[in-house]
């Protein structure tokens, strides 16, 4: 049992982990093609955004190729 727990453990480090690093690129690159109101948002905007970003990174990542695909 204390593999299990072990082992979730690290899933939820990788989760986050990819999140992070997803967060810092998206804050920096992909949230004005998402939201054109964020486009011209001060950093102050992006680091409140950071927590959720990192942590929605799944369907931050399907909206914003889905938008990247519609403006094609």
């Amino acid at each position: 049992m204390q593999t299990l727990a072990t082992i979730f453990v690290y899933l939820l480090y990788v989760y986050f982990g990819i999140g992070l690093f997803f967060a810092i690129f998206f804050l920096v690159k992909g949230i004005g093609k998402i939201d054109a109101g964020a486009k011209d948002s001060s950093w102050r905007f992006r680091l409140l955004m950071l927590p959720g970003s990192a942590a929605f990174w799944p369907l931050l990542l399907q909206k914003w190729l889905k938008a990247s695909q519609n403006n094609k």
